[in-house]
């Protein structure tokens, strides 16, 4: 295990300008007495796209959570509000591959009543350490994994980051369990690099389940490519739950049943509002479980 200093931590809110929570949490934050909290690195708090928040809309023109591969941040010639924002928002925290932040935790909601879902990109023993320490202390914890080369997240631009993605809550509106929860997983996250940094760590668990994303599953669409179906009520609000071959997984707008055909799977953001722009009805994801240490 690396034994070097996280010394700077940013912690990032309103990626998505319609996910409310991480931008009035990081306002509460300002705004009491002490902020955060006292720790042995620097916390910077930072929002990533208000013109999306002030008006009330996911993104402008692309979505930020998505603007952040090297290829894309050394691409000149990509035009939009969030490819700009994304290379203001690389000078400031990056650059990624050379970042002045060590670390990066940023704040999402979700349509989906997910619970606390707390999103990996690497499975070293830092990061399988931090997310450990959280779900054994917050109820109704899940990790997920989304790894790839040139990974497009916001978060990537530091070499340590974790998404931390609370759920169920509608899109531009605050909910007071999921924020609390979100401001709990916050605490803890912080409590985590604090006393990985003083060498203080309590013993981790032997191992650790992790969903990894391999695919989604798109809603049906007619030959115009307009919606036809809806997601049946048999697999809504499962998320991270496993989903077996026959299983039905859509009701058709003329009142046909539609069944799951493939390899038994977890599947999560179940009819996501984010996603119905690009018709996506849910992820599918395969558990893994991995050893810590």
């Amino acid at each position: 295990m690396r034994k070097d200093k996280v010394g700077h931590v940013t912690l990032v809110g309103g990626t998505h300008g319609n996910e409310f929570t991480g931008i009035y949490l990081l306002d509460k934050y300002r705004k009491i007495q002490g902020g955060v909290g006292e720790y042995n690195f620097d916390l910077d708090l930072y929002d990533a796209n208000l013109r999306a928040f002030e008006a009330n809309r996911r993104y402008i023109d692309n979505d930020l959570n998505r603007s952040f591969r090297l290829a894309d941040l050394n691409d000149e010639e990509l035009d939009g509000y969030e490819n700009r924002r994304a290379k203001e928002i690389n000078q400031a925290l990056g650059p990624k591959g050379n970042s002045r932040t060590d670390m990066i935790i940023d704040l999402h909601t979700s349509t989906a009543p997910m619970g606390v879902n707390l999103v990996l990109t690497q499975t070293d023993t830092f990061h399988l350490m931090l997310v450990d320490y959280v779900q054994q202390r917050m109820d109704n914890v899940n990790i997920t994994l989304e790894d790839m080369k040139d990974h497009h997240f916001l978060m990537t631009v530091a070499p340590r980051h974790v998404l931390v993605e609370v759920g169920a809550v509608p899109q531009g509106q605050l909910r007071q369990d999921v924020f609390d929860q979100t401001d709990m997983a916050v605490r803890l996250i912080l409590d985590f690099i604090e006393q990985y940094n003083r060498h203080e760590l309590p013993q981790p668990s032997e191992s650790i389940d992790i969903f990894r994303y391999f695919d989604f599953t798109f809603l049906p669409v007619d030959e115009s490519g307009e919606i036809a179906g809806m997601v049946h009520k048999n697999i809504q609000d499962r998320d991270f739950t496993l989903l077996r071959n026959g299983e039905l997984i859509f009701k058709m707008l003329n009142g046909d049943d539609v069944a799951y055909e493939g390899e038994d799977c977890y599947i999560s953001f179940v009819n996501e509002a984010a996603y119905y722009d690009q018709k996506k009805a849910f992820a599918m994801s395969r558990k893994e479980r991995f050893h810590i240490g």
